[in-house]
């Protein structure tokens, strides 16, 4: 059996509540995922299940399950997964029916009959079960400078199912937005629509993709549209109302004959009180417009004030979604793509405003059961720390940086923030330099959710994540070397270079098992394939010529790419850079870069992100002239960087850089060299760097910023915890194991 844990969140119970959890295994010990259940008590909840990814024997790795929970009022609940009970079934599935071109989804609750190849719109009809459609929704569309609508069409390929039920279903469709006085068309999109058994209300995600050959576009609006029937507008029983709710619950209600609004900019928000972590919930925003007794329809913005601007306007004809708000532009330069999410709640009109809110608010932020440690150590995702051996203020410190980053809100800025280093550094051209996910953030926050199981960590890293795949990636170029590449950190995020030393894949990858969402897989090996060109380019052939650590991340992302996949073409790539990083030793006696024209010099922290991705490559395959050059390198290292008297290492070789640097991305790298030779004078020579390291977490600062259409809540840079987090670990891990304990 394996424990999940769900933590007290409502004050409300909530019955079947639809919820997700990703669970690995370890090699050899899952094939038939048919035989998983989660258990309340002794009973098999409906579940349905996933699988994400195997073992090289075929063995499940990850497992991804749907499904129906009772929770209670206020308190937490503890389930379990059985891997030897039949999944079982809910009692009214969600189904989805296909013929001639369209596509309809039934939950048992509500319709819905979505739009067939060639039409406007997302939906023909969206209606409850048994009843008259009550409203229409259209769109979206998009407003470009001139006034002129594009409406989005669905492709001539029409809606791909992704999952098929019985808990959840999922559909996709793609298209471009078309003129609507001409044929004209401008942005594409991508949709998808998740339903569940039993519930009365979809989600929808819709992505704007920029691929026009222009190298920036502005969208003046974009806009959903909820039209009433006209037996709702003239009852005289209508009910419109709209909520910013959080704690104070600010709902407003009208009748006919009234409008409500909501506009949420980030010039609004600069002077709020805001004290939740801006990744995980800052309140709701809805609007609802119904009849007593004949039915109606909430709309609900996912984190409307995270993905500002956005706004809401509501009268006894239409609810009007604001995803773009008219009078507040958005510029999204060549290749960028957004992620917009709303809920439809389709409900009988006797729901009152106050259940309206409650079913919003779970919107924003659904129960999350958390898996023990114990799993993920038992699977050999993440390395164990014996409970009685940890260290107080080394945990500590991990709370602190993961806790006090920088972070943003803006639409598309969530998930990211911009580093002050970077950016005094003038590498912005006066703008602020976003960090775009430099350090892979998902990837370590993955693992330190996975040891502490705090919730938190796990929105940290969706958030993060989200945003990677949609403005951090190249969607369209027609530069080759550009197209798929994760943009390095920059200005307005895009303006950056594609380099293979600032190409992870990693954290998409953790993404992609923990939510199901195949677009960050394809976004993983998008970014994959672009590795494999740069590195076939002239600047990568020969000896030398380039620092160690950019082929030693590309390293990286493609063993990563090659457990994921059992893909052998990632490892043939790989395998290029093993033999170049062989003869670059033989050539120059070890890992030199070039400098000032005429000199070649050891950059520490290069040569030691070359070390761990090294190490990780040989796990895939232990070759001796891997670990002989991974204990050589650290041995060069320590001789020549090391300033003994401090108990620090220096920066770079060259007399102007050699200034103390206590970047701990060398921990990792002394540890391997003491796993493979037993010699504790390697993890010594760390100790300084890892105390002095864990004293630098920060605290949570409270001041913020406007820089353009983003709202920065300043603390520090985000790459500080993807950089330090796993190099701190695994030396933390590694001198407990060997029963060395340093102050911190």
């Amino acid at each position: 059996m394996i424990s999940l844990q769900f933590e007290k969140l409502s004050m409300y119970p909530r019955l079947e509540e639809p919820c997700t959890i990703a669970v690995p295994f370890a090699k050899g010990v899952l094939t038939d995922w048919l035989r998983v259940s989660v258990l309340d008590g002794n009973v098999a909840v409906p579940t349905q299940t996933r699988v994400t990814a195997t073992w090289s024997d075929g063995s499940i790795k990850w497992l991804l399950l749907h499904f129906l929970a009772d929770l209670p009022a206020n308190r937490g609940k503890r389930f379990e997964i059985s891997t030897d009970r039949v999944t079982a079934a809910p009692s009214e599935p969600v189904t989805i029916d296909q013929g001639d071109g369209t596509l309809a989804i039934r939950t048992g609750a509500i319709e819905a009959e979505l739009t067939a190849p060639g039409g406007t719109g997302l939906f023909q009809s969206l209606k409850r079960k048994g009843s008259d459609p009550t409203h229409h929704v259209s769109g979206p569309s998009l407003c470009d400078a001139a006034g002129r609508e594009y409406e989005c069409v669905i492709s001539a390929a029409g809606w791909r199912v992704i999952e098929a039920g019985p808990v959840r279903c999922v559909v996709e469709a793609k298209g471009k937005h078309r003129g609507r006085a001409d044929e004209s068309q401008w942005f594409d999109f991508v949709v998808r629509i998740y339903a569940y058994a039993g519930k009365p209300w979809l989600m929808i995600d819709y992505q704007i993709v920029n691929k026009e050959p222009e190298s920036e576009q502005t969208i003046y609006a974009a806009e959903l549209h909820v039209r009433s029937a006209p037996a709702i507008r003239t009852s005289d029983r209508l009910r419109l109302a709209i909520s910013r709710a959080g704690d104070d619950r600010r709902m407003r209600s009208g009748s006919a004959g009234e409008r409500l609004s909501c506009l949420l900019t980030a010039k609004l928000l600069e002077k709020e009180f805001i004290e939740d972590q801006a990744e995980t919930f800052a309140g709701t925003c809805w609007a609802d417009l119904s009849v007593q007794r004949q039915g109606g329809i909430s709309v609900t913005l996912f984190q409307a004030q995270q993905n500002c601007p956005k706004s809401l306007d509501v009268t006894g004809e239409e609810i009007r979604v604001g995803i773009i708000p008219a009078g507040h532009p958005i510029r999204m330069l060549q290749g960028m793509a957004k992620t917009n999410r709303l809920f439809l709640h389709v409900h009988g009109g006797d729901e009152t405003l106050e259940e309206v809110n409650v079913r919003s608010l779970q919107f924003q932020l659904p129960d999350h059961p958390v898996l023990e440690s114990a799993a993920f150590e038992r699977a050999g995702i993440i390395e164990p720390i014996p409970a009685d051996r940890t260290i107080a203020g080394v945990e500590r410190g991990f709370y602190r940086m993961a806790d006090g980053r920088s972070k943003t809100y803006g639409m598309l800025h969530w998930g990211d923030a911009p580093d002050k280093g970077y950016t005094s550094q003038g590498r912005g051209g006066g703008d602020w330099v976003w960090v775009n996910n430099e350090y892979d953030l998902p990837h370590a926050m993955m693992h330190w959710y996975a040891r502490s199981g705090k919730r938190r960590f796990y929105d940290y890293l969706l958030r993060a994540a989200e945003h990677w795949k949609d403005v951090d990636i190249v969607h369209y170029s027609p530069d080759p070397l550009r197209f798929q590449g994760h943009v390095m950190h920059s200005a307005n995020h895009a303006t950056g270079e594609v380099k293979v030393c600032h190409e992870w894949v990693e954290g998409l990858l953790d993404y992609y098992h923990l939510t199901g969402e195949q677009s960050a897989l394809e976004a993983a090996i998008g970014i994959g394939e672009n590795v494999r060109r740069l590195l076939a380019t002239s600047r990568y052939q020969g000896e030398g010529g380039i620092s160690a650590r950019e082929s030693g991340w590309a390293l990286r992302s493609l063993g990563a790419l090659y457990n994921e996949t059992h893909d052998e073409k990632w490892l043939q790539t790989a395998d290029r850079i093993v033999d170049h990083f062989e003869a670059w030793k033989k050539k120059y006696g070890a890992w030199l870069a070039p400098a000032a024209g005429h000199v070649v010099y050891r950059s520490g922290f290069m040569i030691c992100i070359a070390v761990n991705s090294l190490m990780r490559y040989y796990r895939i395959r232990p070759e001796e002239r891997i670990k002989r050059m991974i204990v050589e390198a650290v041995e060069d290292y320590v001789e020549h960087c090391y300033v003994k008297e401090a108990g620090l290492f220096y920066y770079k070789e060259l007399p102007s850089t050699q200034q103390l640097h206590s970047n701990p991305i060398c921990l990792e790298s002394l540890s391997y060299a003491y796993e493979f030779t037993g010699d504790p004078g390697y993890l010594e020579a760390g100790r300084v760097t890892f105390e002095e390291a864990i004293k630098a977490a920060p605290g949570w600062e409270k001041s913020r910023e406007i820089a353009g259409d983003a709202l920065i809540f300043w603390g520090d840079s985000p790459k500080k915890f993807a950089q330090y987090y796993y190099p701190i670990f695994y030396y933390y891990q590694t001198i407990l194991k060997a029963g060395i304990t340093f102050h911190s």
